[in-house]
């Protein structure tokens, strides 16, 4: 008897915490539906001939940020980078994509934003970006990571 009334006491003590559980859950979710949050959509791009992407002989050798506030606009940050790109291959390149993250301090990504680079890059050389703004970043953003997405190659522009 007593073993009885022990188990079926376990039991609902158990069946308690999961519908606590699925509640809870459910609701988190529910908020965060309701939170209006911006996502960048990047369009993907085949690989051809006259276009690389994610070139490996582009890498990014220095970049630095410094933020502002943006007066305009409530909560919004604006980021002025400086990005140094070295070309190790053979080929020139015209029009990168540079892809920015923008991460917060628990490291999770908060805001992606592309910038494009019309500048040439000979062979061998090394571009110079500076004072690229990029306005309406969330001011929980405190770092970023930039990656070059694609790069056409000069010889081969119309």
């Amino acid at each position: 008897m007593f073993r009885r009334q022990l188990f079926y006491g376990i039991t609902l003590v158990l069946l308690v915490v999961i519908i606590f559980l699925l509640l809870r859950g459910r609701s988190a979710e529910k908020n965060r539906a309701t939170q209006n949050i911006k996502l960048e959509q990047i369009s993907s791009e085949q690989p051809s001939p006259v276009r690389a992407i994610l070139p490996r002989d582009l890498e990014i050798v220095e970049a630095g940020v410094s933020w502002t506030r943006n007066p305009d606009e409530k909560n919004a940050s604006v980021a002025s980078h400086d990005i140094t790109i070295s070309n190790t291959g053979s080929g020139s390149y015209v029009s990168l994509l540079l892809r920015v993250e923008y991460i917060n301090e628990a490291g999770r990504l908060v805001e992606s934003r592309t910038h494009e680079v019309k500048e040439a890059l000979p062979p061998g050389g090394k571009l110079r970006l500076t004072e690229i703004a990029i306005d309406g970043l969330p001011d929980v953003a405190s770092d970023f990571r930039v990656t070059i997405l694609s790069a056409d190659l000069e010889n081969y522009q119309n």
